[in-house]
């Protein structure tokens, strides 16, 4: 079944007698995990098994159709592979997740490590999520969009490019590109893939990321570096390889027995006989070199202040206990942060070459307001609005943008919601039903006996 190369790396690695075991568990069904969005959805489902490293973390019975699911559209929950929640344990022991952090995701597409990033850092607290690859990075802002947190930013560009940032970083995630061992029971095509040649390659490139995101962290910052992978090239060696050459310092992490992870002379294994999950490894170091920090200076970037007389408006958009710094696109696109995240942003945005704030607003089309999809979906979004509750069929065809009727719609802008959990926008023009929701995501399942669209082939 195995790549015979592969066979004999996860051999040397655990021995004979614990190799059967990693074997045997190929043949025992996938855990299907979700993670719930706590400031969206109160309880995912009663009696199910929680992920013992993961508060918000449960197991499914079996794996739904999540398509056909709205309340995942509307941001309730995240459908993560287990293992990779253990990242929130590892925050827990590294970083005060209490104070004002400067956080980046290096390499963030699909997205469900960086829901679970801002699910675990202070409201005041700003996380720019990057992804290189310009497709993924489509997806990611879909993802976090739909999330609703406002304190993240997007960006789309090379490790290499963050040069400028030097210092500037309370902590860096690197859920490093790699060979995808982990997910060999998930998605055969990664095996299909697999080669020794292809390992190598993978561990050249993480080291050449790990280079570059070193300098990025403040002196005591914490990186934190994670691959879906087993082999050593990838893991274990390239922790070596930055004690010799970066000023990162290995640290001692403590997990339950009970978890099944495995620590390792550098960092911490999941394989998927001994945890409810695939496999995943991990680490953190501490930064000990001193860089210089940057002074602030004022933004320059694609998106700055908004001064335009009509932005007081947004106030009836937004709910009233947000404090929040409008922002303003040269298009004219509106734009916020949290008040909060206002000295970062002046810190950062003029040494990136485009971020894009996740908590888009909309646009002014002469005096009237054209709210922007994640404005509806945001966790700050005015509690106030107009809103109509849609039973299961409506909220689908409403998800495909079919015509769909209400009643009793107030003319203009409403929300719509399947059980509390908002989908989007609609607007009503004299009884006629206009839907808002975006075609680039609609989603296009007719059927509940259709094929799981669901991508098999992240651990996010």
């Amino acid at each position: 079944m195995f790549p015979t190369a592969f066979v004999a790396q996860m051999q040397g690695q655990l021995g004979t007698t614990e190799y059967e075991d990693f074997l045997n568990a190929f043949a025992l069904p996938i855990p299907v995990s979700v993670r719930r969005n706590s400031l969206k959805l109160k309880n995912l489902e009663e009696n199910y098994d929680g992920v013992k490293w993961n508060k918000e973390g449960v197991y499914l019975p079996d794996r739904p159709i999540f398509t056909l699911d709205p309340r995942l559209h509307g941001g309730a929950y995240y459908v993560q592979e287990a293992s990779s929640m253990l990242l929130w344990a590892v925050l827990e022991q590294t970083v005060d997740l209490a104070a004002p952090l400067k956080v980046l995701d290096l390499a963030a597409a699909p997205g469900g490590k960086s829901t679970l990033l801002v699910a675990a850092l202070s409201a005041e607290s700003l996380l720019i999520s990057n992804e290189v690859i310009k497709t993924r990075y489509q997806i990611l802002r879909e993802n976090l969009g739909k999330w609703g947190y406002p304190n993240v930013v997007c960006t789309n560009q090379d490790s290499r490019e963050f040069a400028p940032l030097q210092g500037q970083f309370d902590l860096v995630l690197l859920d490093a590109p790699c060979s995808g061992e982990g997910l060999f029971r998930k998605d055969p095509t990664a095996m299909k893939e697999w080669s020794p040649e292809h390992v190598q390659f993978c561990a050249a490139r993480q080291r050449r990321i790990l280079a570059e995101a070193s300098p990025l962290l403040k002196p005591g910052g914490i990186l934190i570096y994670c691959t879906c992978t087993y082999n050593d090239f990838e893991n274990a060696l390239n922790v070596e390889w930055s004690q010799d050459n970066l000023d990162l310092v290995p640290l001692s992490l403590t997990f339950p027995s009970e978890w099944g992870i495995q620590a390792r002379e550098f960092g911490y294994q999941c394989y998927p006989h001994r945890v409810k999950g695939e496999g995943f490894f991990i680490t953190a170091f501490r930064q000990e070199k001193k860089h210089p920090l940057l002074k602030a200076s004022p933004a320059k970037g694609f998106w700055k202040i908004g001064n335009r007389k009509n932005t007081p408006g947004l106030e009836t958009w937004l709910d009233p206990g947000f404090s929040y710094l409008a922002l303003e696109s040269p298009h004219g696109e509106l734009a916020a942060l949290p008040k909060a995240c206002e000295s970062f942003f002046m810190e950062l945005s003029p040494s990136l070459r485009r971020w894009d704030p996740i908590l888009e607003l909309g646009t002014f089309k002469h005096q009237d307001f054209i709210p922007a999809p994640t404005l509806a979906l945001s966790t700050v979004v005015h509690p106030k609005l107009p809103n109509q509750s849609l039973d299961l069929s409506t909220a689908l065809k409403y998800l495909r943008k079919d015509v769909f009727e209400l009643t009793d719609v107030p003319n203009g802008w409403s929300l719509v919601n399947f059980e509390n959990i908002n989908l989007g926008w609609i607007k009503s023009i004299k009884g006629r039903i206009n839907n808002y929701y975006p075609k680039e995501w609609r989603i296009r399942m007719a059927t509940p006996n259709a094929p799981n669209p669901e991508p098999k082939s992240s651990p996010d």
